[in-house]
């Protein structure tokens, strides 16, 4: 089947350019014409570091820091709130650390 396509001026200039594809999606606007809207291009977000710990991990970029811990209610020998509080006191260290100068300040 063929389809009658729009596409905005940029898309068709960037395809006749180079070998590259567009992702994005096509609308119908009846059963023989459509046409094309490209997707937004994402950033990369920054390279992140990060650390195991024995219930979760931390990870850090200069953008954003995030601790997440699971713990078992039911884990023998395991008081949850002494595994949040240890292991958010490692996350810290792990933190401290890092060199503080990639981390911009607020």
């Amino acid at each position: 089947m063929e389809i009658k396509l729009q596409l905005p001026d940029a898309v068709y200039a960037s395809l006749l350019k180079g070998n590259t594809r567009i992702q994005g999606s096509i609308a119908l606007v009846s059963p023989r014409e459509g046409n094309f809207n490209a997707h937004h291009k994402r950033k990369n977000p920054p390279a992140r570091e990060y650390r195991k710990l024995p219930h979760g991990r931390v990870s850090i970029n200069t953008e954003s820091l995030r601790l997440t811990l699971n713990v078992g209610l039911d884990e023998h020998g395991i008081i949850p709130a002494q595994v949040l509080l240890s292991e958010s006191q490692m996350a810290s260290h792990f933190v401290q650390g890092m060199a503080m100068d990639e981390i911009p300040n607020h």
